[in-house]
């Protein structure tokens, strides 16, 4: 979403809401302490039995939002936390987050800003260890423009955010400095690739993998960071469509190609992108159909891609479903639909698979419904809505 569609929206909003208010007629809602506003993410901690919800409120229905922090101890109900800083007030437009277990920490990007011309926009550091004294407690780092997708940690403990046209690199013991790299280059054709659009990111082994809406994903050799005399992006990928959500199994690359015409999984295998020889400018391009190795059709306008249990689950904001795929046969095993057999859910974007025991579960926001799917990895069934 471009910073001058919804920011000045936005405002224009706000200040609406502040004359029909005085008329009687209110524009937005108040949030309810276990409402949710477009929820976007969950983080979970299945050590301590926490799933930390973040709200985005994207669709502009409440006069704030907040993250909520639910008891997983039996995750196919979760129940909302009851303790005193729960839910914990952030600010509007979040997107993904990473839960630090060593800390207790979860860093969430943000995209809110002041204006439209504002470019800096936030990562947040929310202490979500209820032991804590400052429990609750919210601080901002700077960050570029528009953050949205995170993962940690490269082996030096390093958490990588994708803003429009850079990638920030933080010491997560230390984010109040950063390393950023410019995604602005030129390919061999002479067309330039400025980096905006830049979606989500993936690490595997020494690399960092950076999605973009138009088609390409930026190969970044996490050794090099942060060396001025080396150039970190080896590879670009080239020849994919709109490519959103992207998730590893260790091996493999699994990427969300949301084109409309053709809705994908893209199964990668990225073995063959060797470190490119240190330069300041160097980087190679190879064919997104190259490194293939399955395209898998999924539901209407995916977005986001999990995996667990040997299965990777993809969400579908357009068809209300998730797409469940075999990692080992690379076939579809089955589309859930999320609103089947009475359960509620309305554009299905973020999603999250976790293990506890013998048991893998998935949970899906719902942007538009206001809630979370709980489904049961084992058995590929929804069990259960949240609130």
């Amino acid at each position: 979403m471009r910073p001058l569609d919804w920011r000045s929206f936005f405002l224009m909003a706000v200040m609406a809401f502040s004359y029909l208010s005085c008329a009687g007629d209110p524009l937005f809602m108040s949030i309810s302490s276990q409402q949710l506003a477009s929820p976007v993410f969950v983080a979970v901690d299945t050590v301590n039995s926490r799933a930390y919800v973040i709200n985005a409120n994207n669709h502009l229905e409440y006069l704030d939002t907040h993250l909520t922090i639910l008891d997983i101890s039996n995750p196919p109900s979760p129940t909302f936390l009851d303790v005193g800083t729960n839910p914990i007030s952030i600010p509007n437009f979040s997107g993904q987050a990473y839960f630090d277990p060593a800390t207790r920490l979860l860093f969430v990007s943000n995209r809110l800003s002041d204006h439209k011309d504002d470019v800096v926009d936030t990562l947040l550091r929310i202490n979500v260890d209820e032991t804590s004294g400052s429990f609750g407690e919210v601080s901002s780092f700077n960050a570029g423009e528009d953050p949205f997708g995170v993962a940690c940690c490269d082996t030096s403990n390093r958490l990588y955010l994708i803003n429009e046209g850079t990638l920030g690199v933080y010491d997560i013991g230390s984010p109040s400095t950063f390393v950023s790299i410019s995604l602005d280059i030129t390919l061999g054709s002479g067309d330039r690739l400025k980096g905006l659009s830049s979606r989500e990111v993936v690490l595997l082994g020494d690399q960092a993998f950076v999605t973009n809406r138009t088609g390409f994903i930026y190969v970044i050799n996490m050794t090099e960071v942060g060396d001025l005399s080396k150039n970190p992006i080896d590879y670009v990928i080239s020849g994919g469509g709109d490519l959103r959500g992207i998730a590893t199994d260790g091996t493999y690359l699994y990427v969300v190609d949301h084109s409309e015409d053709d809705p994908l999984l893209r199964i990668l295998d990225p073995s063959s992108l060797t470190a490119v020889d240190p330069d300041t400018s160097a980087f190679n391009e190879v064919s997104v159909t190259s490194i293939q190795t399955t395209a898998i059709s999924t539901g209407t306008e995916p977005q986001e891609v999990a995996i667990v249990g040997g299965r990777a689950f993809v969400t579908n904001t357009g068809s209300d479903s998730v797409t469940v795929i075999d990692t080992d046969s690379r076939s579809v095993a089955t589309t859930i639909d999320l609103t089947a057999g009475g359960w509620g859910a309305d554009e299905p974007t973020g999603i999250t698979g976790f293990t506890v025991g013998d048991n893998n579960y998935v949970y899906v926001t719902n942007l538009k419904s206001d809630n979370i799917s709980i489904i049961d990895a084992n058995a590929l069934s929804v069990v259960a809505d949240y609130p």
